[in-house]
């Protein structure tokens, strides 16, 4: 494992927290065991009560804290990637496992050889096997297409598991008013800016909130649905020079 921070690192992986304590430790043990060792961490975290802030202490992270109060998707993000030094940013659930050691360099590798990528997003899995045995799972992700039932959740780009080039972000934020579907609207916005973005399968995670207490993914369908029109109807005026 790392022990000292990067000083300028590649990619800075930015990592939303809000009582994670089950799973976030593993999350960041599987981070420092992959292959491509050039990055750092941000936790942003909104005001967790359980042992979240005590486990991510005992890693080389750094950690930011925003109030409760004042969460969105958008705002945390804009807010961990506002200290971030690396010219990749990475977003991850402080609950999304990495299918492989080589999860990272897999993203990067794509990203950094397309000037027109904004970014990519890997598929997910929730079979909750994964969070077990990552070979487990991985075989039922390969073989078995309806645990990959949230792939196509969104169109562009999903912020479960995201890489993207800083620059693009300084050209377009996430937008904080959004109460959801902030990684909807930014892939809207880089296509309509005449950017690419990817989705590749060497960049996906397990992700499951069957284990943690949360609303399930089909529960979350109708609220994503209203999140995703309000940008779809949102007006895009940028300017092509």
């Amino acid at each position: 494992m790392q022990t000292k921070f990067m000083k300028k690192p590649l990619v800075s992986i930015v990592i939303r927290t809000k009582n994670e304590e089950k799973y976030i430790s593993k999350v960041l043990n599987l981070l420092y065991k992959q292959s491509f060792k050039d990055f750092e961490i941000i936790i942003v975290d909104s005001g967790s009560t359980d042992r979240t802030l005590e486990i991510v202490k005992k890693f080389p992270i750094r950690l930011y804290k925003i109030k409760q109060k004042d969460f969105t998707y958008g705002y945390s993000l804009n807010y961990g990637i506002s200290k971030a030094n690396g010219k990749y940013i990475c977003i991850l659930s402080g609950h999304s496992m990495p299918m492989s050691n080589n999860w990272l360099s897999n993203g990067v590798n794509v990203l950094s050889k397309d000037k027109n990528l904004a970014g990519l997003s890997g598929y997910y899995s929730d079979f909750i096997v994964g969070y077990w045995s990552r070979f487990l799972g991985n075989i039922v992700f390969l073989y078995f297409p309806f645990f990959k039932k949230r792939e196509n959740y969104t169109p562009w780009i999903s912020n479960t598991n995201s890489l993207i080039k800083k620059e693009f972000w300084q050209k377009y934020k996430f937008d904080e008013s959004l109460p959801g579907s902030e990684d909807y609207d930014w892939g809207k916005e880089m296509i309509f800016r005449g950017y690419n973005i990817a989705k590749i399968r060497s960049f996906s995670v397990f992700h499951s909130h069957l284990l943690i207490n949360r609303p399930t993914y089909r529960q979350m369908l109708p609220l994503w649905a209203r999140w995703n029109k309000t940008v779809d109807n949102k007006k895009r005026i940028y300017k092509f020079k």
